[in-house]
């Protein structure tokens, strides 16, 4: 086996400019504006947002649940209007503590 030559200066240059222009696209891949970072950060963007939305479905079923009741439930609509608004009947006594 014999030995090689070495490269000449301008292969050299050639290959180092290669390096270089890898190792910027690289770290640009990571942090640009396109890069890894962040495709993270809208990832996490993404996970609170639906979080969010799952919230406000849950609220929303709630409050939907609550108005089916007072529209239906005659029983429910006294006790909301007894606990909100104070409304007693007739005969019954209320009794009031102070804190």
């Amino acid at each position: 086996m014999g030995y090689l030559a070495p490269l000449p200066l301008k292969h050299k240059a050639v290959i180092g400019a290669a390096i270089v222009v890898l190792a910027l696209c690289a770290v640009s891949a990571v942090i640009g504006s396109g890069g890894v970072v962040h495709l993270r950060r809208l990832q996490a963007q993404q996970a609170q947002v639906e979080a969010t939305a799952f919230n406000l479905a849950q609220r929303n079923a709630r409050m939907r649940e609550h108005l089916q009741r007072l529209e239906t439930d005659d029983a429910y609509l006294e006790k909301i209007a007894r606990e909100r608004l104070g409304w007693i009947k007739p005969g019954e006594l209320v009794y009031r503590v102070k804190q």
